[in-house]
């Protein structure tokens, strides 16, 4: 059966083909989402399983609870060249340490490939 994340990818995929990919790996606590590693890839396929992509995050030997990813799309489509991700990379972490909500803007991710979504919590 296909997780949410491969659900994802193929309907992604079909709809801009290749494309920028922005990675944030997230610890969840009770109260909160907190950013541990990003980076960035260029997909030209949607051939990729949960289990592929589990094995890269795991690459970065960083704990992680959950894993968001936004899309990225040239001027023309397709993925952004390397300096332009970059920089969007900055930004797409800023949003997030400034704002955990920003999360929901993108795909969010459990360790199972399942699809997350957080909500503000009342003190």
């Amino acid at each position: 059966m296909k997780t949410d994340f491969e659900h994802w990818l193929a309907a992604q995929f079909a709809d801009t083909g290749p494309f920028t990919i922005f990675i944030l790996l997230v610890r969840i606590t009770s109260s909160n989402a907190v950013p541990l590693r990003s980076s960035y890839a260029h997909l030209i396929g949607d051939e990729m399983t949960w289990k592929e992509m589990r094995g890269l995050l795991d690459g970065a030997r960083t704990p992680w609870d959950g894993v968001a990813f936004f899309v990225g799309l040239g001027h023309q489509g397709g993925p952004l060249p390397d300096p332009v991700a970059a920089r969007k990379l900055k930004e797409v972490e800023a949003d997030v340490k400034a704002d955990p909500l920003t999360l929901n803007r993108g795909l969010f991710f459990d360790r199972e490939g399942r699809h997350l979504r957080i909500d503000e919590t009342t003190a």
